[in-house]
């Protein structure tokens, strides 16, 4: 699936943390739509003793974050009501925390999962 962003895609992924930590929520929320990367297991990384579990707003910018150790993990899509009813539970049990919006140079914005609600279903 091409990303109607692809043409900004190299400008986007250049943006601050704040800037696209705000447009992963804008965006997640108008097309319904927060991606994560799979292959037997969630892409998790860790930082400091805390396990990372990283959302992106669309398809584009998975796929071009999918590489090192996760060059063979695919894409996969979740709805925001998903989010919100399974996959936060899911974070909460397995103290994962959301990395909002990585890119191959930067590691996003880690939020924990009650903000991660917060901002979703403040924008809804």
């Amino acid at each position: 699936m091409q990303s109607p962003l692809s043409d900004d895609l190299a400008t986007i992924i250049t943006w601050p943390r704040l800037k696209r930590y705000c447009y992963f929520f804008e965006e997640a929320v108008s097309t319904n739509q927060v991606w994560a990367l799979f292959r037997e297991n969630w892409a998790i990384e860790q930082s400091n003793g805390y396990h990372i579990f990283p959302l992106w707003p669309n398809e584009a910018f998975t796929t071009i974050c999918a590489v090192k150790q996760w060059q063979n993990f695919n894409p996969i899509q979740f709805n925001i009501k998903t989010v919100l009813g399974e996959l936060i539970p899911i974070l909460d049990n397995n103290l994962w925390f959301p990395s909002i919006f990585q890119t191959p140079f930067d590691r996003g914005t880690i939020i924990n999962t009650q903000l991660l609600k917060d901002d979703l279903l403040d924008l809804m």
